[in-house]
Parts: structure tokens; sequence; C-alpha cells
């Protein structure tokens, strides 16, 4: 697909297995690492093959921009059938030179198009809150903001305990070679976050997926109220970060069922799980939260000693012809 420009001609076409892996991955390091920061673990290529092994993998959904044959933007354009509402959600990055140009804008139109022909009526992406050309581009093109999200950090110095953790529980780490453990996680993830805003349940392949990161160690911990599993918690440490000297680590996940809330289980889980995360030589953690989650769960992290870093918001819009 070839889109008329007032200078350079941008061509946008297929991601080309064995050949755009390098470029993907030189990319989406740029962008993100530029706004992210350092929080931003960089991709390389074994995370690219792990990819490409993953549910989540599509190359029909996967798009190169190039000018005069050379990339400088990557795109994906995915569709989860398994959401509760189809939706598309789509994902740009570029070469920092053409932020916030007409070339970035025309990689969006290319977005909303795909996303018609295919018959979704709804486009979704997310920005961090310093990404201000990108906003500004998804407003001026009829985006509205739907939903807020916080990054939280603390320092693990900062650890106490006697804040109303649940004393009746007792833990027992995930075993993440066991199918059995892989699937007692996705039945509790999925009961746990039924309901709340983008959920579509998790199948025990894609968690599976998710915990085989090849650049990330990652430990899980179930909870259990007797003989029953209530909760869990999974933490993950960047290998990037470790040879860096960076000794930050984050909450991937937690959640509780929901008869064992506000009986301080979630605390005790966070305790728990900060506590293997500061076994480990780590001394900042972090973890994103919905602002709006049902759970309030933002106040048990602020209770733990969380506190907001920075945002990132939901951007949606109708995109039917």
């Amino acid at each position: 697909m070839k889109i008329a420009t007032c200078r350079e001609q941008l061509t946008i076409r297929p991601f080309v297995e064995g050949q755009d892996e390098t470029a993907w991955i030189s990319i989406t390091n740029e962008y993100l690492s530029h706004f992210l920061g350092p929080d931003y673990t960089p991709k390389s290529q074994e995370y690219m093959e792990w990819f490409k092994r993953s549910p989540w993998y599509d190359p029909k959904e996967m798009f190169v921009a190039e000018l005069d044959g050379k990339p400088i933007g990557v795109i994906r354009v995915r569709v989860d059938e398994r959401a509760r509402r189809r939706h598309g959600t789509i994902s740009i990055e570029l070469r920092l030179h053409y932020v916030g140009t007409e070339y970035e804008r025309q990689m969006l139109f290319f977005c909303l198009e795909n996303l018609r022909s295919r018959g979704i009526s709804y486009a979704r992406t997310w920005v961090r809150d310093n990404m201000l050309e990108r906003i500004r581009l998804l407003e001026t093109e009829g985006f509205k903001k739907i939903r807020s999200f916080s990054v939280m950090k603390m320092r693990l110095g900062e650890l106490r305990r006697g804040i109303g953790e649940c004393k009746r529980i007792w833990f027992r780490p995930v075993e993440l070679g066991r199918s059995s453990d892989i699937g007692l996680l996705t039945f509790l993830l999925n009961e746990a976050f039924k309901g709340q805003f983008g959920f579509r349940p998790t199948t025990v392949e894609e968690n599976r997926a998710w915990l085989s990161q090849p650049d990330k160690e990652l430990y899980g911990i179930f909870a259990y109220w007797g003989r029953t599993p209530v909760g869990y918690i999974v933490l993950e440490i960047s290998k990037e970060f470790v040879e860096a000297g960076r000794k930050v680590g984050e909450v991937s996940s937690i959640g509780v069922l929901r008869p064992y809330r506000r009986l301080g289980v979630g605390t005790a889980l966070m305790l728990k799980g900060l506590e293997w995360l500061r076994s480990r030589g780590v001394e900042e953690a972090m973890l994103d939260v919905d602002d709006d989650n049902p759970t309030r769960a933002i106040r048990l992290y602020e209770k733990v000693g969380f506190r907001a870093a920075y945002k990132v918001f939901v951007y949606e819009k109708s995109v039917s012809a």
C-alpha cells in the first residue's frame, strides 16, 4: 500500500518473516526507550523468537512503514477474538526523527482503514502521559480518552508489616513447569479480573508463554485459605536491568477471589511477593493499576507504600464507515 505525501512517498507493507525482525526490534527499542525511559526493557532477538512462538503472534497483523526502502516505523493492528466486544488494538512505533510528522498521521490512518476492512468498529490504543505528539494526533483525529492507569513505584527499604495483612492464609510457590499449576493460575486470574476493564479470559497456553519470557526471571506465589486457593501474585525481574545494575523488579499481576477480598489477603500476598523481590537484591518495585479498578486496588498499593510515578492513558475511537 502506498500513501501519497507532499515530500517522499511512504510505503506501508506487510511484515516479512526472516527479513524484518532486526528493524522491528531496533525501531521499537528506539521509540519506547525514549518515552518510557529506564523503566523500559529493551527487546532482543531472543525476545523476538519467543514472541514468534507465542499465542499472540500473527504476522498478518504486522506492518513496516518505509521511506525509499528504509524502515522508519512498525505497526501492529491486533484484533482479539476472545474479547467481549471485538475491537482493534493499534500499536505504532517509529524512529524519533519522524515523531509528530505527517508520516505518523498516515500510519494511524492506515491502521483505521485496516480495521474498517476487517469489519471492526472500534480502535483502541495506549499512550504514556509524555507522548504529547501522539496524544495531540489522537485527539485531533477524534479519539477519546476512556481510561487512565497509574504506574506506581516504591523503595523496598520502606517495606513494613503490621498493615492489615491476613494471618490465616499460607503460601506456596507456583511451579512454572507444572501444567496443573499453570491451570490453577489461569483459573484464579480469570476469576479475579472478571468484569474489570478490558477483561477477556486468558488461556493456559497464553499464561504458559507469559511465564516463559526469555529476558525475565518470573516467580509466582499462591495463597491458600485452608485447602482452598484464593489468590496469587506474579513477580518479575528483567535480566537487562540486572545486567545494567538497575535493582528494579515488578509486580506483574496480583489477584484475589471475590469472597476473600477485604480480609487482608491481597496485602499479605503483596508483602510476600515484595519480600521475594528484596531477597533477589531488588531495591525498587513497580506496578501498574487501573485508576478506576472496581476492587479499589490502588488503595492497597498505597497502603503498602507505592506512589504514582506517571500515567498511561487508553484512547478509543469508532472507526465505522
